[in-house]
């Protein structure tokens, strides 16, 4: 049996010199810093996210996105610093969320590819093909800047190449697409409408419609309170979709918050069981009752 850790939207945060303060960063760091947005995701919660992982030992790591708050450089050699003991054991698949492609300028830069470009496992077209031990794990990136809103589209050269990719994996392999923003919402329906939103997955649900070779399990992050849910096609067949919810999220029982991160059991090519892990008081622990019994 494999064990599957899924961490998603940690928010590794460093105040950004006064001398990138200007556009989607100043109003960034203003929601961040003056109405205390920086306060929802603390190194507590991180530290003790990378103890529980460094523990639990995975057999591979999956990490969807947002990485960072800003996508500063010294941000992503925070993540990196944090991760080192996890990237080092563990075998690891990596792709960026909106926060990780927060300015055209760290997009152009490749910011995030001159860190952790070792763990996205890129092939042509901006897609990641993770190969390890029976699991072949497909990351699409709808990632882009913008200048209010965190919307978010799958290139279509990507749609185009997805059936290719997947029909591509071993016959017995357990396959996983993965991308940081949600296909489908809690209640089924394509995560395409508000500030958040995937605004092509319509279209990616009907490219997945059309495949020959469908995801076992579909994997992401971008909304910090989690759930699961699953993608219906037209010929009646479901794909289960998991967003564990923020990994760094501060433990704030009062609001009925708290990070959490998934453990996926795979058993020859077929998802046998889904464990959530919790942060408590002492640390993160299995969600009481189960994954998602606690309805967040």
């Amino acid at each position: 049996m494999l064990r599957i850790a899924h961490a998603t939207d940690i928010h590794w945060t460093c105040r950004p010199p006064i001398s990138s303060l200007f556009g989607k960063r100043l109003l960034g760091s203003a929601n961040l810093y003056v109405r205390g947005r920086a306060r929802h995701f603390t190194r507590h919660a991180q530290d003790h996210l990378m103890e529980a992982l460094e523990e639990l030992s995975p057999d591979m790591l999956f990490l969807t996105g947002d990485l960072t708050a800003q996508a500063l450089p010294e941000e992503f050699a925070l993540a990196r610093e944090q991760l080192s003991t996890l990237l080092d054991s563990t075998p690891t698949f990596i792709m960026p969320g909106n926060h990780d492609a927060y300015t055209h300028a760290s997009v152009r830069e490749r910011n995030m590819e001159s860190v952790f470009g070792d763990w996205m496992h890129l092939r042509n077209e901006g897609i990641g093909v993770f190969e390890h031990d029976g699991v072949y794990a497909v990351s699409l990136n709808p990632c882009r800047p913008t200048k209010l809103d965190a919307v978010g589209a799958v290139p279509q050269v990507q749609l185009d190449h997805l059936p290719q990719v997947l029909s591509q994996a071993p016959e017995n392999d357990f396959v996983t697409l993965a991308l940081h923003y949600p296909v489908v919402g809690k209640h089924g329906r394509p995560y395409a409408h508000g500030g958040h939103a995937l605004l092509n997955a319509p279209e990616l649900i009907k490219v997945l419609n059309a495949c020959e070779r469908r995801p076992d399990m579909i994997i992401h992050g971008h909304i910090h309170k989690g759930y699961r849910s699953e993608v219906l096609l037209d010929d009646g067949h479901t794909i289960p979709t998991f967003n564990p919810g923020s990994g760094g999220y501060a433990y704030m029982p009062k609001k009925d918050r708290a990070a959490c991160f998934n453990v996926y059991s795979v058993e020859d090519g077929k998802l046998i069981g889904v464990d959530r892990y919790r942060l408590g008081p002492e640390g993160f622990e299995p969600e009481d009752g189960g994954a998602y019994a606690s309805g967040r």
